[in-house]
């Protein structure tokens, strides 16, 4: 008998089809995310977990997998699983990292020049037949990245990559890092100091206890008239209803991809900003790069399926390993 896969996504079956011919698989058709009773029935006796961010995998789930080997998530953070009763349970978790540095860190600049310049205000703007005279002195002001001062929090591999795009714009940029670091280029300083001092920060930081809400309301409140808040990370590292107040009273403006409620729900406050540039968790959301996690994800599947050691784990200490 063939060992069971569970697939909590619509996952296209030209990827899925190779999986047949080693596993039984389940998986998931319905639009919405999987519902955690289901989720729990599927994995009764299975032995492998495909799943991404759409999916919390809570300790309540491991506890009735009691054969599960091995959780693969086509994604680099692993917030939405318990990583610790995961790790309990000797099940090695595989994540996707390094594979959408580029795209994400590419979406992020985006961010920030669309905020700055306010062009998804400008199409709204355009799109509703305000256009009626020819050019103006005063349209639709912004301000220019290449004169702002840019905070990044978290020097992973994203910050980084969003650091060597900032050079070629000639701005400033100052950096914060959980871990001490030294990169060309970049100022070193306390994250009090890098909120208070930045027209523009950049989240890229993972999300853990001691990262949640690290833009905190006195933080929000210490930056600059007009700053920018631009969020690629995850939605729980900003304190969001201290946020929607600075963009409602029109003293800050942000870009966000990720939010603490995905799919954000229709009648979200976040919805009535004209300054808040806000899209649908789309930072690795290139071809080629959701192919590589794909693809890497399956490899960690595979291999965990058949009692081997992870090419991407990120939790190895349950192979005897730190990180």
């Amino acid at each position: 008998m063939k060992p069971k896969c569970v697939i909590t996504l619509d996952l296209p079956k030209d990827i899925v089809a190779p999986l047949h011919s080693q596993f039984e698989v389940m998986a998931w058709a319905g639009a919405d995310a999987m519902p955690e009773a289901n989720l729990q029935d599927w994995l009764g006796d299975a032995r492998g977990l495909l799943c991404a961010l759409s999916t919390p995998i809570t300790a309540s789930v491991l506890a009735r997998a009691a054969q599960l080997k091995v959780i693969s998530t086509i994604s680099v953070g692993v917030d939405h699983i318990d990583l610790a009763a995961a790790s309990d349970a000797g099940i090695p978790v595989g994540h996707t990292p390094g594979v959408l540095v580029d795209s994400t860190a590419d979406l992020a600049v985006g961010l920030m020049i669309a905020a700055t310049r306010r062009i998804a205000e400008a199409d709204r703007w355009m799109r509703t037949g305000q256009w009626s005279k020819g050019w103006q002195s005063d349209l639709l002001l912004g301000s220019d990245l290449s004169q702002a001062t840019v905070g990044i929090v978290g020097l992973g591999p994203i910050g980084e990559a969003t650091v060597r795009r900032l050079r070629g714009f000639g701005c400033g940029v100052l950096g914060w890092n959980r871990t001490p670091k030294t990169i060309e280029g970049v100022e070193m300083v306390d994250l009090d100091d890098l909120f208070a001092r930045c027209d523009i920060v950049s989240l890229h930081t993972a999300l853990t206890p001691e990262t949640f809400q690290i833009a905190s309301r006195n933080r929000l409140a210490s930056m600059r008239a007009g700053a920018t808040l631009i969020n690629t990370g995850r939605g729980a590292l900003v304190d969001e209803a201290a946020l929607i107040e600075g963009l409602s009273s029109g003293r800050l403006k942000a870009g966000l991809d990720v939010f603490e409620s995905e799919p954000l729900p229709a009648d979200h406050p976040f919805l009535r900003q004209e300054n808040a540039v806000l899209l649908p968790h789309v930072g690795s959301a290139t071809l080629s790069t959701r192919m590589a996690m794909v693809t890497r994800a399956i490899e960690n599947l595979r291999a965990g399926m058949s009692g081997q050691p992870l090419p991407f784990c990120a939790n190895p200490e349950v192979y005897g390993l730190s990180e």
